[in-house]
């Protein structure tokens, strides 16, 4: 199923919210093309088959009882709504269970991802941080910054908001149109002085959670890490577990933290 899709690559570590939003919006429109009669008739073909072959009875009458219309409601609007009703098996499935679902499918995904509200344009407004074909001339970015200073409120910034993405992408190569490689670019150059409006917003872009399956998992690891032996553990030390059973992945110098912990310790005869 083309959910499937979308379900793997939310998952993903280095995922950012305009490339989410791509997939989704591609799931989207693949349920839409779904929706069609003859797609649905080879789909019903299919299934009659892999029943027959497999010895499989398939019902021959409409379930549910059909009603009979009165003499007298003959040439009434009942009457016409009756006539509207399923003739065949296949038009019961068509029209009770597959668009049924797909119906309720595409309802449930705009609901969870796009929700109410302008939460897509600011992701495409954050998105448009990246591209340097955004900003080569001077109108354009105007809506940009315009949408952004509003809903975080940096109405006074705005003027600075519209110049700074120009000015950095005239004067820096990304590798990559993405955040982290601006936020590479920030680091190397020293550049967050120079803009500091156009690096705090790319920091709330990098910031923003795609899923919950980072949240998942640290709730995961908190079940192992605090056991029985640690229910007394005070809530910084636990932090501190949490993060590096979590983030055990990055490789660490043992050396430079045992001379960091050495420099910090307030009294050397507790490391003995």
């Amino acid at each position: 199923m083309e959910t499937s899709v979308a379900s793997k690559v939310l998952q993903q570590d280095d995922l950012d919210l305009a490339a989410a939003y791509s997939v989704l919006d591609g799931v989207l429109k693949r349920v839409v093309e779904l929706r069609r009669d003859s797609l649905f008739s080879q789909i019903y073909n299919t299934a009659t088959t892999i029943a027959e072959e497999n010895d499989i009875s398939i019902p021959t009458n409409i379930p549910g009882r059909q009603r009979k219309v009165p003499a007298k409601l003959k040439y009434t609007s009942i009457s016409a709504r009756e006539d509207d009703a399923v003739q065949t098996l296949e038009e019961y499935y068509r029209g009770r269970t597959y668009y049924t679902f797909l119906y309720r499918l595409r309802q449930e995904l705009e609901r969870r991802f796009y929700g109410e509200g302008k939460t897509q344009d600011i992701v495409m407004s954050l998105q448009r941080l990246t591209d340097p074909e955004q900003w080569k001339d001077i109108g354009q970015g105007v809506d940009t910054a315009h949408s952004l200073c509003e809903f975080y409120g940096l109405q006074g910034e705005e003027t600075n908001l519209q110049t700074e993405p120009r000015v950095f992408h005239a004067s820096y190569k990304c590798p990559k149109r993405t955040v982290k490689s601006m936020l590479e670019v920030f680091k190397e150059n020293n550049a967050i002085v120079i803009f500091p409006t156009l690096f705090k917003l790319i920091k709330i872009y990098a910031t923003l959670p795609v899923s919950t399956a980072t949240v998942e998992r640290s709730f995961s690891k908190l079940k192992l890490v605090k056991s029985r032996l640690r229910n007394q553990c005070g809530q910084e030390r636990l932090s501190d577990l949490l993060l590096l059973a979590i983030e055990k992945d990055i490789g660490i110098d043992k050396k430079e933290v045992l001379k960091i912990f050495v420099e910090m310790a307030p009294n050397r005869r507790l490391l003995l």
